[in-house]
C-alpha cells in the first residue's frame, strides 16, 4: 500500500485536471474505497495470523452469526457472501479438511448438506473477530468520538440502505 498515493493526492488531482466535473461526491466515494481497502488489507494481515483467508473466515462467520448450533444450507452460507457456488464448495471442502466445519446430508434433500459450525472452528472465527474489532476500534476512536461515529454509522446506514433498495430489488 505504501506504493499507492493518498486519497487527498487522488483528489487533487480530479480537482485539478476535471474541475468541471469535480463534486464532493467525489471525495465521498473515494474516502470510502479507500478506507475500505485499507481495512481489507488490515484484516487480511489478522487473518493470516489465524492461517485464514478473508473468504474462509467469511464463511466460519457467517456460520458463527447464524443461531446456535451454527448450521446452515450451503445457500445460506453463499448469500452472505460474493462468491460462487463452485468457489464455495471449494472453501467448504479446505473448512472441513481443517475440521473447522463438518457437513452432514438433509433427510430431505440428499444433494445439499447442511454446514455445521465446529467448537474449533467457533474458537478460532471468535479469536480472529475479536483481533479484527480490536484494531478496528482503536484506530477508528483515535479520530471519531462517539457521537462522531454514530452519525457517520446513521449516514453510510441510509446510503447502504438505498443502494441495497436499488440493487436488490
Amino acid at each position: 500500500m505504501k506504493d499507492k498515493i493518498s486519497a487527498d493526492e487522488m483528489l487533487a488531482r480530479i480537482k485539478q485536471h476535471w474541475p468541471t466535473d469535480y463534486h464532493h461526491v467525489h471525495e465521498l466515494t473515494i474516502y470510502l474505497f479507500r478506507v475500505r481497502e485499507l481495512a481489507l488489507c488490515q484484516c487480511n494481515e489478522d487473518m493470516k495470523r489465524f492461517g485464514l483467508s478473508s473468504t474462509e473466515f467469511d464463511v466460519l462467520a457467517a456460520l458463527r452469526n447464524s443461531p446456535k448450533p451454527y448450521v446452515l444450507t450451503p445457500k445460506a452460507v453463499q448469500q452472505s457472501m460474493l462468491i460462487t457456488s463452485g468457489g464455495l464448495t471449494k472453501i467448504l471442502y479446505e473448512l472441513e479438511r481443517r475440521k473447522l466445519i463438518t457437513r452432514s446430508v438433509q433427510d430431505h434433500d440428499k444433494r445439499s448438506k447442511l454446514v455445521h459450525l465446529t467448537q474449533a472452528g467457533q474458537e478460532l472465527v471468535e479469536q480472529s473477530m475479536e483481533a479484527i474489532l480490536k484494531y478496528d476500534n482503536e484506530w477508528i476512536s483515535e479520530v471519531l468520538e462517539e457521537g462522531e461515529l454514530k452519525q457517520l454509522s446513521t449516514l453510510l446506514g441510509k446510503l447502504n440502505n438505498r443502494l441495497e433498495q436499488r440493487l436488490f430489488e
